[in-house]
């Protein structure tokens, strides 16, 4: 393999656009904290073998090497030291955090992405965009440039997920979370993915700024939502973004990101396939087994996220002819809400096989 100049530390420019981007991922390791609803690994650091193959995936399609941000740099560096240094990401020091929440809460590590931006923030080349990923995803090709000079030319790209969350979680639901943790009525209420951002350094420290507001906010009310995790708090300031004017891109219509689950019924899987990355929650093993070959094959890639979602169509169908149950984390439905139905007529009730969402309901 041709060996690749290792990236400084800072943003490296695309070929495929004229403006910098700088990837990067948070791998916070922390053992009494709550691991993530959708992973079935009780080792954390599965992780840092999921930065590895995202990097890997990074390389392969030409675009600059991830910087993974993490609060355990000796135990990552220690990790990633027998990988060969031409496909190893960048390792940082995440600063010390002001976040304070029960190590119980569903997806405790990813409430602290909100530090890591705010130390982007302050870092990023004001000609350059932050591209914010999980490490559960992979790229299947460069990012195309025309998505980045509008994410420039605008301030920002989110992925926009309200059409899963909406119908799987209720409407109603859904934007009352959005409203608590604002503090105010939304003009046009939306649920954002917490798996891809493209911002400039100007909207990411308007969104730190409103983040950390939120985020008390959320820390506050968290007996009263029904939806836990970055996606809440961070959705509602890119919402109270927009109503104040703040145009933002959705990338899913662009196809730049995909959130793909297993037997997934929301979107035919070969629009998956023309993705820039696909994001795949509920099958981090897949990623992690990857990253185990000595470079990133997209077709390798593909037929192994096509054969698991062959199986999840196949466990989907049998569920469905199950007695159903609430799912681990969701709310169980109130007495009134059983008897006014409000359930059914909100659509919280998929209309077939579908898998959650990644934000996860209360108990």
């Amino acid at each position: 393999m041709a060996k690749r100049r290792r990236a400084p530390d800072h943003a490296r420019r695309s070929p495929s656009a004229t403006r910098s981007i700088y990837p990067c991922a948070l791998v916070y390791l922390d053992p009494a904290g709550a691991s993530s609803p959708n992973s079935r690994s009780k080792n954390p650091l599965g992780y840092v073998w999921q930065a590895l193959c995202l990097n890997k995936s990074l390389l392969r399609a030409g675009m600059p090497r991830l910087n993974v941000f993490t609060n355990a740099v000796d135990r990552v560096a220690a990790l990633l030291a027998g990988v060969p240094a031409d496909v190893r990401p960048e390792v940082h020091a995440l600063s010390a955090t002001g976040i304070d929440l029960p190590k119980s809460t569903p997806f405790y590590a990813a409430h602290f992405k909100l530090d890591l931006l705010s130390q982007v923030s302050e870092r990023l080349p004001e000609d350059a965009l932050l591209l914010l990923l999980d490490t559960d995803m992979a790229a299947m090709r460069s990012l195309d440039a025309n998505v980045i000079q509008r994410c420039a030319a605008l301030g920002a790209g989110a992925f926009d997920i309200s059409d899963q969350v909406f119908p799987a979680y209720g409407s109603s639901r859904v934007i009352a979370d959005l409203e608590i943790v604002a503090g105010r009525r939304l003009q046009n209420p939306r649920w954002y993915g917490g798996e891809f951002l493209l911002a400039t350094p100007a909207f990411l420290k308007r969104l730190v700024a409103l983040g950390k507001e939120y985020f008390d906010h959320y820390l506050a009310e968290m007996s009263r939502l029904n939806h836990l995790g970055d996606e809440a708090f961070i959705s509602a300031a890119l919402n109270v973004m927009a109503d104040e004017g703040q145009p933002i891109l959705d990338v899913g219509a662009y196809q730049s990101v995909g959130r793909h689950w297993p037997g997934n019924t929301h979107r035919n899987l070969h629009w998956y396939k023309h993705c820039t990355f696909v994001h795949l929650p509920g099958n981090k093993p897949l990623i992690e087994r990857e990253a185990q070959f000595a470079e990133f094959d997209p077709a390798r890639f593909w037929r192994a996220v096509a054969n698991a979602h062959k199986a999840g169509l196949i466990r989907c169908m049998v569920k469905s002819l199950l007695p159903r149950v609430p799912r681990p984390g969701m709310r169980a439905m109130s007495g009134r809400e059983r008897q006014t139905g409000t359930e059914r007529q909100t659509g919280t009730e998929p209309s077939g096989p579908q898998e959650p969402t990644g934000s996860p309901k209360r108990l």
